[in-house]
Formats: C-alpha cells, sequence, structure tokens
C-alpha cells in the first residue's frame, strides 16, 4: 500500500488585486492533486481549520474569498477528510455573493503517471419514481460512477464522482432567536471531462453560483479497490437507484442533504435538509459489516465525522433537528431546533456498533450517553404519565420545555430498548429501572393499544387519548425486540406485549401483506411459529 500524506496547502498569487485566473494548488493523495481556476476571479485563504476524531477522520477546512478586483464575489469552501485508512473525501462549497452575474468556477483534479482508466456508470438503468405524498418527488440521484485509473507505473486509483448541486439556503428566524434552515435545490447535473494531458490524466468539472446560491460537489478518492466483489458493487448501484429515498448522493462540507417533507418552514416544495435519520448512512455501514468492502467503510466513517462535526457545529450534546415541522409547529408550537428522540436512539447504537468494529471508546459508549440523556428527562419531568409508569415525548425543545407532545408507541419502545442495551452494557440498575417504568405504562394503557380494526393506535398524547395510523412493520419489529431484549437480560416477557404482536399480525393477515424477513426471523427465533 503506498503511503499517503496531506501536504499544506499553498497558493499561487501575483496579488489579490488581480483580475487574471490565480489558482488554488491543493495537494491531494501521493498520486493526485487539485487545482481551482477562474477566468476573471482571484482566491484569497481567509481560514484554515483542522479537526479530527481520534485518528479515525482528519479534516482540514480551507476557506476562500473570492475576488473581483477589490472586492468580495463569492466563498470558496473547500474539506478535505482523510480517512484512517488513507482514502480521502474531498467536497466543495462555491457561495455566491455578487449581484451582478454568476460565479463560475473550474475544478481540475490531475493524477500524475496515469493515462489510462476504465469507467462504471452508476446510472446503469432508470428507475420510476412515483410521486410522495410526503415529499412530493426527490430530483437527486446517486453519483456518476467509479473511476478505475492506471498507468506505466505499479499501482491504481480509484475516484467515485458525485453530481453537482446548485441550491439556495433559506431560513426562518423565530422571536424567541432561534431559526429553521433548509435548502431549495435548483439544479442536479452531470458534467465533467476526463482527459489525458501532459502525459497524465485530468478530471474536470464546473461549480457556478448566482447571487445567494450554492454549488456543491464531492469526490472519494482511493489507491486501492473500492469494491473488492463485483457483485457488491452491481448490488450497490441498484440499491442506489431503486431505494432512492434511503441512499445519499448529495454529500456536502456539512453532512447529506435529502428530501424533506412538505411540512417544513420555511416552505418550499423542492426543500432538503440535513435529515438526522439519514446522517448515519445505515445501508453502508450494515453492509460495510458483512461485505468488508473499502467504499463503505468510508462511507462509515464519514458518517462518524458527519455526526461529530455537526453536534460541534451546532455546540449540542445531542443531535438537534435544525429545520421546523409544520405539523409539530401546528399541534403543539414547536419549532426548531429541537430533539427527535427516533433519531438520536438510532445515532447512538449506530455509534455504538461502530466503535465496537473501530475499537473506540467514545463511539462505543455513545448509546449510555443518549440513555443518560433520557434519564435526565424523566427527572425534569418531560414524560406523559400512564398510571404507575411513563413515556417519554418523542420530540421536545431543549429551550422551551413548557409544551409536551405525544409519545408514538414506535418511540416508546426505541428508547426502551435503547436503555436495556444500556443497563446490558454497564448493568447500571438506573437503566434497567427506567426502561421498567416504559413497560408499566405500556401495560397501564393495555389493550386499549388496539383499534377495532387490529391494528394499533400510532401514539398516545398527553391526556392518554389516541390519534394516528401505526406504521406497518416498523412498530411490530420494535415490539419483537423489546421482547427479545427483556428476555436476554433474563427479565420476562410481557404477556400484553405478546398480544399486541399477536394482533397486530392477525391485522396484517387480513390485509393480506406479507411480513418482513426480519419480522419472520424474530417470531422464529422467540418460539412464535404459530403466529406466522
Amino acid at each position: 500500500m503506498k503511503r499517503f500524506f496531506l501536504c499544506s496547502l499553498f497558493l499561487v498569487l501575483a496579488g489579490c488585486q488581480s483580475s487574471s485566473e490565480e489558482p488554488v494548488e491543493v495537494p491531494l493523495l501521493e498520486e493526485a492533486s487539485m487545482r481551482i481556476t477562474s477566468e476573471d476571479y482571484s482566491f484569497v485563504e481567509v481560514k484554515k481549520e483542522n479537526s479530527s476524531l481520534l485518528n479515525v477522520y482528519d479534516d482540514i477546512h480551507y476557506e476562500f474569498d473570492v475576488k473581483k478586483g477589490r472586492k468580495e464575489a463569492g466563498s470558496l469552501h473547500v474539506k478535505i477528510r482523510t480517512i484512517d485508512n488513507g482514502d480521502q473525501l474531498v467536497f466543495l462549497q462555491l457561495e455566491g455573493k455578487w449581484k451582478k452575474k454568476e460565479i463560475p468556477i473550474q475544478i481540475h483534479v490531475p493524477f500524475h503517471h496515469m493515462t489510462d482508466y476504465e469507467f462504471t456508470t452508476w446510472d446503469a438503468f432508470e428507475f420510476e419514481r412515483t410521486h410522495d405524498g410526503n415529499t412530493g418527488m426527490d430530483r437527486t440521484t446517486q453519483p456518476i460512477g467509479l473511476f478505475e485509473l492506471s498507468g506505466e507505473k505499479e499501482g491504481e486509483l480509484q475516484l467515485v464522482l458525485s453530481k453537482q448541486y446548485t441550491s439556495t439556503p433559506l431560513q426562518k428566524e423565530y422571536n424567541n432567536g432561534l431559526k429553521s434552515d433548509v435548502r431549495e435545490l435548483h439544479h442536479e447535473f452531470a458534467e465533467y471531462d476526463l482527459k489525458t494531458e501532459d502525459e497524465q490524466l485530468t478530471l474536470s468539472f464546473p461549480l457556478t453560483a448566482s447571487e445567494g446560491e450554492l454549488a456543491e460537489g464531492w469526490f472519494m478518492l482511493a489507491n486501492e479497490e473500492l469494491f473488492a466483489e463485483p457483485k457488491h458493487h452491481e448490488s450497490w448501484i441498484h440499491y442506489q437507484i431503486e431505494q432512492y429515498k434511503e441512499a445519499n448522493g448529495w454529500l456536502t462540507i456539512g453532512g447529506p442533504l435529502k428530501k424533506l417533507p412538505w411540512s417544513i418552514e420555511p416552505y418550499t416544495q423542492e426543500g432538503y435538509g440535513r435529515n438526522l435519520g439519514v446522517m448515519v448512512d445505515r445501508e453502508a455501514i450494515d453492509r460495510y459489516f458483512t461485505e468488508k468492502e473499502r467504499y463503505f467503510y468510508n462511507l462509515l466513517v464519514n458518517s462518524v465525522a458527519d455526526l461529530y462535526e455537526y453536534r460541534k457545529e451546532k455546540d449540542t450534546s445531542i443531535w438537534e433537528t435544525e429545520y421546523t415541522s409544520t405539523w409539530l409547529q401546528k399541534a403543539y408550537g414547536l419549532n426548531a431546533p429541537y430533539i427527535d428522540t427516533r433519531h438520536n436512539e438510532f445515532i447512538a447504537l449506530y455509534l455504538h456498533k461502530m466503535g465496537e468494529e473501530l475499537q473506540i471508546q467514545e463511539l462505543i459508549d455513545a448509546q449510555l450517553h443518549y440513555g443518560d440523556y433520557l434519564i435526565e428527562q424523566i427527572a425534569i419531568g418531560n414524560v406523559i404519565h400512564a398510571g404507575d409508569g411513563l413515556f417519554i415525548s418523542d420530540y421536545f425543545s431543549p429551550y422551551d420545555p413548557s409544551q409536551k407532545t405525544h409519545a408514538s408507541l414506535n418511540h416508546i419502545l426505541g428508547g426502551a430498548n435503547l436503555l436495556l442495551e444500556c443497563f446490558e452494557q454497564s448493568k447500571d440498575e438506573k437503566y434497567l429501572q427506567a426502561a421498567k417504568k416504559i413497560r408499566t405504562a405500556i401495560e397501564f394503557i393495555g389493550e386499549d393499544w388496539i383499534r377495532e380494526t387490529g391494528d394499533l393506535w400510532y401514539q398516545v398524547n398527553p391526556d392518554l387519548t389516541f390519534a394516528g395510523n401505526d406504521y406497518e412493520q416498523l412498530t411490530l419489529v420494535d415490539l419483537l425486540n423489546h421482547q427479545a431484549k427483556w428476555e436476554s437480560i433474563g427479565e420476562t416477557r410481557s404477556a400484553l406485549i405478546d398480544v399486541l404482536i399477536k394482533s397486530k399480525l392477525e391485522y396484517l393477515k387480513s390485509e393480506s401483506i406479507q411480513l418482513l424477513d426480519k419480522v419472520t426471523i424474530q417470531l422464529e427465533a422467540q418460539g412464535l411459529e404459530e403466529l406466522l
């Protein structure tokens, strides 16, 4: 394996007031570098920041003023994220501030000693997308594809190149000084050139931004195979195209952006944002655990980096949702930023899993950190009481705790399951007692969870009334996991939850809905085959 290194960035500037082309030169891997040019604008470095986490990743984040003579026309951000295996993710963001016209720049990446390449498109086939009642149409797609670069010398580089995106940041400020942030997507496009110049391959692509716009793109570099098994590569191509609602293609300096529901403020039908539910690239991480492909490892580390950098940016102890849901706003007066307990649960569990893989104690303890946060919510009374038990609300503001929201059965179970995980990890009774309080509340509600159809209610309100249609099978998975968790720590199953499981299964059968594989596996593992 070749040795990787990062050189310090240097600017080739004849003078910051020049209007001629003044390139920024950025060394990357040993066999690559990056040159950023513009015919009419020059670049002046104004900031350089470093960030890292326990040698898993190292970030260098550069910010440049883009100048038209003496006037500031825009800003350019470059983040180089070096993974602990030596691979790099490079993120670029151009912000337009020039009122008179758009700012065009060119990104050039010469690959030293590389003269040939093979290309595998990730736009392998078309897949019909349907209009979603919550989010509308998602117009973002997967990266352009995989380039395998080679030359006369031994070894090769591999490159994954994104598409380019232009968008406008939208913000709503509230009287309390808090705000909601979303993006309005204008265009996604795939424009690039890869050709031989001076006996070496050079990749070029543009970024162009008008006033108030952001133009973004990214690429990944590696000097070893990103996919050792062709079948894993082919499967990933299909996943990205067919499961586009979950797959991340638009990666940015601050994390992935995904299509948001129409119920957001500020409103736009083309709203995208940093949805904490997909900040953890769960599919890529799950595939790494089973397939060990280098590409998935890089996305795993990128998820860790995005989550830690997001929290650092917000200066918070856990992860706050940064855009307002008008559904929560109308029902409870809740604006951004707020806590989504399910999203934080997923983040804590995946950080724990990734910590065990990477052998990093700080990540391993992430679920304990969140378990402590849930116990704090119980201590300050941010709960719905049910008999001698309690539910932790699904959503709440850490800045205005006066308004309690509902508690949905899937959030309730997810939080209780995490607390049981914390007990297994630490043997600290406080987590077990908190989980028992939640189980007591579930059992206090009893069979009232069941609707006339046999399906389950989605949520219980602060006054213990019910509302909403349950997920098709998500809550069923949570119910089964909950029972398994109790048994794994030597406690008895909940008879009431077994009743809920049976009712849900009978409802699904009456609707001719095929069970998920993970439901069938859990039923068999728990000796409930007769319910199949």
